[in-house]
């Protein structure tokens, strides 16, 4: 069963950019009368929402507030979320699509081999061989993940699987495609890995 934790931290206040932000959470509604929210996480630690102190509100590409957290409660999938100035639920339910941020030198380390997805954007994509292929410019959910590559005169799209991507190289800001060869012969891979010739 998830924990109920009550917290008070004084914050001082920053100044923020969006750039410095990592999203970890959507509001999908209001819970309660008080002011609650109800968050749709979008992290990949979920318990990481058991040790939130503060939270940084974005909407529509600009940053509405940054909040102490004050309550933190699961219910189900979702977790609700008690803001300190946020006490009534038609302020909460204003709240609705709005990003629920940290500052990127609070995300959580990972592990080995993991990567953020954002993190990854404006990546050089390279062959095996190091031959340049272009730019990652994007990163498509689908059941799998695809890689969507700048190139000249067009894009790839690459399944984000083992068969097709090598080594992510963080300090060169590298990512290798293994089966490049393939891609020069076709505009696109499938979900399955399989060139669609056009």
């Amino acid at each position: 069963m998830k924990t109920v934790r009550t917290i008070e931290h004084d914050l001082q206040p920053t100044t923020m950019q969006l750039d410095d932000l990592r999203v970890i959470g959507i509001i999908v509604g209001a819970h309660g009368l008080q002011g609650a929210v109800k968050v749709n996480p979008l992290s990949d630690f979920p318990e990481r929402f058991d040790a939130l102190q503060r939270v940084i509100l974005a909407k529509a590409d600009s940053i509405t507030g940054e909040y102490r957290v004050k309550r933190v409660r699961w219910s189900g999938s979702l977790v609700h979320i008690q803001l300190d100035t946020i006490r009534n639920r038609e302020t909460a339910e204003q709240l609705y699509g709005t990003e629920l941020c940290v500052p990127d030198g609070e995300s959580w380390p990972l592990p080995e081999g993991v990567y953020y997805i954002s993190d990854l954007i404006g990546y050089r994509v390279v062959a095996n061989d190091g031959t340049p292929l272009g730019i990652l410019k994007g990163i498509l959910e689908s059941p799998q993940h695809i890689l969507e590559i700048s190139r000249d005169g067009g894009e790839w799209l690459v399944p984000f699987v083992a068969d097709w991507v090598g080594r992510i190289n963080s300090a060169e800001r590298t990512i290798e495609i293994l089966n490049w060869r393939r891609l020069l012969e076709s505009e696109t891979v499938n979900e399955n890995g399989e060139s669609d010739d056009h």
